[in-house]
């Protein structure tokens, strides 16, 4: 019998242990990595251009299109790299649209509609018989609307169908917030976080709450809302009572969810970042600038809109700041943002009240090589002849 040190199976069986585990320590060292945030600013300017007349509302931001609703009454979709004019057309409309799959969805003369996202054509039209409280959302297939007195309306995006209306008891300000297990939460303007099923409307649970309310931000396990009590709320999504809560030097304006972490920011010019279940502070940091609208957080990079400047961005991990951008006016809306940066493309544009577009690529991600400078000397030393004798 061969000796085990000497056996050709067990030799490649043992290498093959031994490669299997060296790969699964790499995997395990990978994993406790902590993920290293975009280098998302400092922006350098990809196009700008000013609209033909004001904005009458933010206009939102795909994949492939920037679209703008203008105060003359009507739309212009442009192209998201390079600002030309894809196709425009004459409709009023007075609150921000959505964009959702392919679709465009707006709400114009009492009706809610939606227009093919690539050519501004007519897909459908339903009549909204009360006044529409606020912009509506697209998830997953589904239509979200909150309209006057106090109703929440779920319609099948693709042809308009009304799946359920229920009643909230009283109107929002926000739009409805789909997430958690299947649910959507609306922030109601009498002091209410209330919860309803996505696929039936049935109503889970509503939760009063001091003070003045913020949108809802929802995580796997948590709904946060922010109030004017100067306190930061974490409800559980199943039941609305709380897990924790967080008091603060001033108003909560809302909040926003990166994995583990959530980000608040409040009127005492202070954002702050805690543990999505515990609440146990990570950091606080001044922002700066005062707070006008929630945060947005991803990928480790954390977007406070503000006065001035109107765009602070922060690390997520630490909270040192990444920069800061000052667009050419006031901001109608939030920046638009999309998450997944990629290099040399478009990932931001703002949208001023003037009129003023303009779109935003992080500089860092250009890769430019640095210029060629004249060589000064020549590499290496130079030797000396030595003398023959």
């Amino acid at each position: 019998m061969l000796a085990w040190g000497f056996c050709p199976a067990a030799n490649a069986a043992a290498q093959t242990a031994a490669e299997a585990e060296r790969y699964q320590s790499i995997l395990r060292t990978f994993r406790r990595s902590k993920p290293v945030a975009p280098a998302f600013v400092p922006f350098e300017q990809a196009w700008t251009l000013t609209l033909p007349s004001a904005p009458s509302a933010p206009g939102p931001l795909d994949r492939e299109r920037l679209y703008v609703p203008l105060r003359e009454g009507r739309l212009v979709a442009l192209r998201r790299e390079t600002g030309l004019l894809e196709w425009t057309r004459d409709i009023e409309v007075t609150m921000t649209p959505e964009a959702g799959g392919d679709a465009l969805f707006l709400v114009s003369g009492g009706s809610l509609r939606a227009l093919d996202a690539a050519t501004g054509a007519d897909r459908w039209s339903v009549p909204i018989e009360a006044a529409v409280a606020a912009p509506p959302v697209w998830d997953a297939g589904w239509l979200l609307v909150v309209v006057e007195p106090g109703e929440v309306l779920a319609l099948r995006a693709s042809d308009g169908a009304l799946m359920w209306r229920r009643s909230i008891g009283a109107p929002s300000p926000y739009a409805a917030v789909p997430g958690g297990r299947n649910a959507v939460f609306v922030s109601t303007s009498d002091s209410r976080v209330v919860a309803l099923a996505l696929d039936t409307g049935a109503l889970l649970w509503t939760r009063a709450l001091p003070g003045a309310l913020s949108p809802p931000a929802v995580a796997k396990d948590r709904v946060f809302v922010g109030s004017t009590d100067n306190t930061f709320y974490a409800l559980d999504p199943a039941t609305g009572r709380d897990q924790w809560k967080w008091r603060n030097g001033g108003d909560v304006i809302g909040a926003a969810v990166d994995g583990d972490v959530v980000y608040f920011a409040s009127l005492d010019n202070v954002i702050r970042a805690v543990n999505r279940g515990n609440g146990n502070q990570r950091w606080r940091k001044p922002t700066g600038s005062r707070p006008v609208l929630p945060p947005r957080a991803f990928r480790g990079v954390v977007v406070l809109p503000g006065l001035m400047p109107a765009i602070s961005v922060f690390v997520g991990e630490t909270g040192a700041s990444m920069g800061v951008y000052a667009p050419a006016g006031a901001l109608i809306g939030p920046p638009l943002i999309d998450a997944a940066v990629k290099p040399f493309q478009v990932s931001c544009v703002t949208i001023t009240r003037e009129g003023v577009v303009e779109a935003l690529r992080p500089a860092a991600m250009m890769f430019r090589e640095a210029a060629a400078t004249p060589v000064a000397a020549l590499p290496g030393r130079a030797l000396t002849r030595e003398r023959m004798e």
